[in-house]
C-alpha cells in the first residue's frame, strides 16, 4: 500500500488489508521467474478489475521495486 495505492485508501485503518489478496499471485509470478511485463500485466488486470483501466501511470516504478524482492531462498511452493 505504501508503494501502490490505486484507490487511495492509504491511511484508512479499515482498509489496511485492501490489497492483500493480490500479493500471493505476484509472489507466484516472482517464484516462477516472472518478467517485468508479466507483473505489469497482472497489475493492469487488477486495475481493470477495480474499474480503473488506464491508470497505468507510475506502475513501472512499482514493478521494478517488486522485481527486487528476493524469493530465491524461500521454501518451495506446494
Amino acid at each position: 500500500m505504501n508503494e501502490w495505492d490505486p484507490i487511495g485508501v492509504r491511511g484508512v485503518p479499515e482498509a489496511a488489508d485492501e490489497y492483500d489478496r493480490y500479493v500471493m499471485p505476484i509472489y507466484e509470478i516472482l517464484r516462477n521467474g516472472g518478467t517485468e511485463e508479466e507483473i505489469l500485466t497482472y497489475l493492469e488486470w487488477i486495475l481493470q478489475h477495480m474499474g480503473l483501466a488506464g491508470a497505468r501511470r507510475g506502475m513501472r516504478r512499482v514493478v521494478v521495486r517488486i522485481l527486487k524482492v528476493d524469493v530465491s531462498h524461500d521454501e518451495p511452493l506446494e
